[in-house]
């Protein structure tokens, strides 16, 4: 490990940390909405983790089939990231996140329709890759916008929000369950998805707007 590191340091582009040093709660203001999607891919990781068993319970499916059912969802997780990345470099971060989110919010939409269905299994694989996409297409943008002390506190407060998210998000959409059912997991974290979905379109139509 000691070489390797030795080898690549002298590699790695040098930052000029003369002028202003951004904290985290300074670099909030610089890309809330790349936190936001922070938020919502942890929420909705740990919510779908926690409560997925409960909403299987709910209609009547088995524990060993609603484990293989997570199990294929972060096998879509793991796999899927990198074409993603790749597909980032041909069009954008931006881009492919914005359609991670949509993508996300359908598979809400969809959950309680294919729930007791054979096309359960490739929607939760699809559905597992792009919600988890919405976190690797902010960590990308974020190397691409930032450098120095800014990407410094960016990662700080990535880490933090991912905290926020995983932690609020699940008794969130466990509450949501006690008042409307099984149907309130797939609601709580569709409207999670989709508010961040219309921030999405705002900022790309205020950039547009601000050129």
């Amino acid at each position: 490990c000691g070489i390797c590191l030795a080898s690549v340091l002298p590699r790695l582009p040098k930052v000029d940390e003369a002028g202003h040093q951004v904290s985290v709660l300074g670099f909030v203001p610089l890309a809330w909405l790349l936190l936001f999607a922070v938020i919502v891919a942890a929420g909705f990781e740990q919510g779908a983790l926690a409560l997925l068993p409960v909403y299987g319970t709910h209609h009547g499916i088995t524990e060993t089939r609603m484990s293989a059912l997570l199990s294929v969802m972060i096998a879509g997780n793991i796999a899927m990231q990198v074409p993603l990345g790749l597909l980032a470099e041909r069009l954008s971060a931006r881009l492919v996140r914005l359609a991670c989110v949509a993508i996300t919010v359908l598979g809400c939409v969809l959950l309680p329709l294919l729930i007791e269905s054979p096309l359960i299994w490739p929607m939760i694989f699809v559905w597992g890759a792009v919600s988890y996409g919405i976190y690797t297409m902010s960590i990308i943008e974020l190397g691409e916008r930032f450098t120095g002390s800014a990407l410094v506190a960016g990662n700080a407060a990535f880490s933090l929000m991912w905290g926020v998210g995983g932690i609020a998000v699940p008794p969130l959409a466990g509450g949501a369950m006690d008042v409307m059912g099984a149907g309130g997991l797939p609601i709580t974290l569709g409207l999670l998805c989709l508010a961040l979905a219309i921030a999405s379109l705002a900022g790309r139509r205020k950039a547009s707007i601000v050129r």
